[in-house]
């Protein structure tokens, strides 16, 4: 089966299954990461792994399988440390200010400099 790999990047199990997926639901990154490393043709579909004992999902050969093999250590100490630290940057939560997009800034200065204005020139 296309997709496949040897045993589970979170528990080691090699009791796997390919399904498929609708290509509309992986990201770009990720489904464009899988075409280019699988040597398949772009389709609709893409074959996701899926680990008959835990359960975990993943597409193979993708950053996606080697970082669940980081974390579970499987390539080691030193990949599990620095996986461990990428995903806690990742699950920290941005600043709310940054997470307003520069328009609403913008339109909300103008708003309130227009207050302002209509209030100092009575």
């Amino acid at each position: 089966m296309a997709g496949t790999t040897g045993s589970c990047p979170a528990c080691g199990s090699p009791s796997i299954q390919s399904v498929s997926v609708k290509r509309s639901a992986v990201p770009k990154d990720l489904a464009a990461e899988y075409f280019a490393a699988a040597g398949v043709p772009v389709s609709d579909m893409i074959a996701q792994s899926v680990c008959g004992r835990c359960g975990c999902r993943w597409f193979a050969r993708t950053s996606q399988e080697r970082q669940l093999r980081a974390l579970s250590g499987q390539l080691g100490q030193d990949a599990m440390q620095a996986a461990q630290a990428q995903a806690a940057a990742a699950a920290r939560p941005a600043a709310a200010w940054k997470q307003i997009p520069l328009r609403t800034w913008v339109l909300a200065v103008i708003t309130a400099v227009m207050i302002l204005l209509a209030i100092f020139m009575r």
